[in-house]
């Protein structure tokens, strides 16, 4: 299971912090940051076991305010 704030090295060898997670859709979607190039941002949902970016730019748009909304909610002080 991924969490939100762990970290993650991917297939290009980074290392990701995961920033946010959400349901939608009956899929589950992650928001992650390169801890060292934050401007390295992906984002992928989970098929089967495996992390898959996704490169639909619609359906990111769409997610984004849903990611940041939860990351907000999630980071409450």
């Amino acid at each position: 299971m991924i969490n939100v704030k762990d970290t993650l090295v991917l297939d290009d060898n980074n290392e990701y912090v995961v920033v946010s997670k959400l349901n939608y859709e009956n899929r589950e979607y992650f928001y992650l940051v390169d801890i060292n190039e934050n401007r390295n941002l992906k984002f992928c949902y989970l098929n089967g076991d495996k992390l898959v970016e996704l490169e639909n730019k619609e359906l990111i748009k769409k997610l984004l305010p849903m990611f940041l909304k939860k990351c907000r909610n999630d980071f409450e002080f």
